[in-house]
């Protein structure tokens, strides 16, 4: 164990190390007992012991938080689910093609609509309809991964009820209108990658046209009622809470995942009663439907959270930045960038690196460039990391590897990355 914390190495090629080491793993093994090995290695060379590496990692897993994100993440696959079973989600994907008249849209437009969604995990929620969608036909199930995963996030960019939105604009002390404006062309970005890269993969024969029906709105509104509900409830019950707040001044203790969990609890009262679901059905989706390989990934990301804060790892790699003399503008892009490659989730990167690109926003400049650049790194290094938790159920979900999976959105993700870099040039010029 010296042997492995005495090799000296930045802390940034220490990460990536381990990464690849994650990558190559989970070819042959699953992905949360890589997590658990590849969190062991990072701490020892990080210096931590073996106890307190145990400690650390037991200490995330069993945290309330983790615990009720594991409880949300097992709703979420009852619900899909029993969308399923009912036939709504062949409903809703019927529905979609009708309002599209080509199949390859109504595959990008499900996980976008889910995409409205602050769900940790959500992706699991839409990777049924995308399986729905294609009607039978049989594709690569990276290509099913990279679409669900993909489009599930083009809202993240201007939807201002995500927490790391939301942290961003505490950060930097902007309105939400404000931010989200400035961020309406890395969605348009974002759409345009996979309109460019990913729809063009999928096989001619799934891009069937059906005609438009009259109706077709009302009945796609009818057949999303249930998630309607879900997301009304969830929203409802935050704005509840906020008001309380603003009214009394007294703090109502309802946090995202709770008011996800009594959403998705009515919503799943909701498929029941109005669609006769029996028990034993409910049971047979609860304990046949692959949850538990995806709930020990969610308690082993938390681990390998845990032991990256433990070891301050993210605070190291800051300061090997500015010792090697890199550039402001280049640190304002590769801090969230490498942030969020090692954290995975937009509140670990703004919450990680924002700080700091913060104070190294030039003070004669107008802001609002760098929080784009910033921003957009960040999302790109979240959507690029092996441990974002939508990547890792979808990846659970579809039964594909990581490398596998990487193969088929270096394309978009490279075009996205040219995209940021030139909104960020326009952006500059224009207010100067």
């Amino acid at each position: 164990m010296e042997i492995i914390s005495q090799f000296f190495a930045p802390a940034l090629v220490k990460v990536l190390t381990v990464f690849a080491a994650l990558l190559l793993l989970n070819r042959k093994l699953p992905l949360y007992s890589c997590l658990v090995f590849t969190s062991v290695a990072l701490g020892l060379w990080m210096n931590m012991d073996i106890p307190s590496i145990a400690r650390v990692m037991a200490v995330e897993a069993l945290a309330p938080p983790t615990l009720i994100l594991a409880l949300v993440i097992t709703l979420i696959v009852v619900f899909s689910g029993m969308l399923k079973l009912c036939g709504r989600l062949d409903s809703i994907v019927a529905s979609l093609r009708a309002l599209s008249s080509r199949a390859s849209v109504s595959l990008a437009m499900a996980p976008a609509l889910i995409g409205l969604l602050p769900m940790p995990g959500g992706a699991v929620f839409s990777a049924p309809m995308v399986e729905s969608a294609l009607g039978g036909v049989r594709i690569k199930p990276e290509l099913k991964l990279v679409i669900n995963y993909w489009f599930r996030h083009v809202p993240e960019f201007v939807w201002p009820l995500y927490p790391g939105f939301i942290l961003s604009l505490t950060i930097f002390g902007l309105e939400a209108w404000r931010l989200t404006m400035f961020q309406i062309p890395m969605s348009i970005g974002a759409v345009a990658a996979g309109l460019l890269f990913i729809i063009p993969s999928i096989p001619s024969h799934v891009d069937q046209t059906s005609g438009r029906t009259s109706g077709v709105y009302r009945e796609f509104l009818r057949e999303i009622m249930p998630i309607t509900i879900v997301l009304a409830l969830m929203f409802g019950l935050q704005g509840l809470a906020e008001a309380f707040r603003r009214v009394t001044g007294n703090l109502v203790p309802l946090s995202q995942h709770l008011s996800m969990t009594v959403a998705l609890l009515v919503g799943i009262a909701y498929l029941k009663f109005s669609n006769q679901i029996r028990l034993a059905q409910i049971r047979s989706i609860l304990f046949g439907s692959g949850i538990m390989p995806i709930v020990l990934t969610v308690f082993a990301i938390m681990g390998f959270k845990g032991v990256l804060e433990e070891s301050h790892t993210i605070g190291q790699i800051k300061a090997e930045l500015q010792a090697y003399s890199i550039p402001e503008t280049f640190v304002i892009a590769l801090l969230p960038l490498i942030a969020g490659m090692v954290t995975g989730i937009a509140v670990g990167f703004v919450g990680s690196s924002f700080p700091l690109v913060a104070t190294l926003m030039p003070p004669d400049h107008n802001m609002m460039p760098y929080v784009v650049l910033a921003y957009g790194f960040g999302f790109m290094g979240m959507m690029l990391s092996p441990v974002h938790l939508c990547f890792l159920v979808t990846q659970e979900y579809f039964h594909t590897n990581a490398l596998d999976s990487y193969r088929q959105f270096w394309k978009p993700s490279i075009f996205m990355l040219a995209w940021i870099v030139a909104v960020f040039l326009i952006y500059s010029e224009m207010l100067k």
